[in-house]
């Protein structure tokens, strides 16, 4: 579900041109991203064989190369009060007592989130930002598909039915022929 709600977000950021509903839907598809993640580690989770949880951890592995910041920024939206104060744990990793923090209006600037469009032309890629952390949200979202199709792969590995990595990605987004 959480994937399914990335998806719509991003076809209605790439092909319906209200920017006002886009600047709105931005934060919430990033924070969905991290509601993929959290069910895919919970399958790591509760899968049985070995070779199964192997094929969920590089999966993950590979979504956080693809996606690198996602919980970062993540984090930045969901406590974006403690941010607009500049109080965040990433804005003061050293001060390790929340209520010693000050407020610091310098890195609340620095954290503060938005959505831009990268790109020249006529292609133009949504990006969220979020302090310093820049999240492609069209690559974000094939890097959490492909985490699901990861993720189903092993769930049929560890019923014993194994299929070639990358089997069911190619089959969803219709890369393969069927001949």
């Amino acid at each position: 579900m959480a994937h399914r709600k990335v998806a719509l977000d991003v076809h209605r950021l790439t092909h319906e041109r209200d920017s006002g509903r886009a600047v709105i839907d931005a934060p919430y598809t990033v924070m969905a991203l991290r509601h993929v993640l959290r069910g895919v580690e919970m399958t790591r989770t509760h899968v049985k064989t070995e070779a199964a949880r192997q094929l969920v951890s590089d999966a993950l592995e590979a979504f956080d190369r693809a996606v690198p910041g996602g919980k970062h920024a993540r984090d930045v939206i969901e406590h974006f009060d403690e941010y607009a104060m500049g109080v965040g744990n990433l804005q003061q990793p050293q001060v390790r007592n929340f209520r010693q923090r000050q407020p610091d209006d310098q890195l609340s600037e620095e954290f503060r989130h938005r959505l831009e469009w990268a790109g020249t032309g006529d292609e133009r890629r949504p990006v969220y930002v979020a302090g310093p952390y820049r999240i492609d949200v069209l690559a974000a979202e094939d890097a959490a598909f492909r985490l699901i199709c990861d993720t189903y792969e092993a769930l049929l590995l560890d019923e014993g039915r194994p299929v070639p990595r990358g089997w069911a990605y190619e089959v969803q987004r219709g890369s393969l022929r069927c001949e």
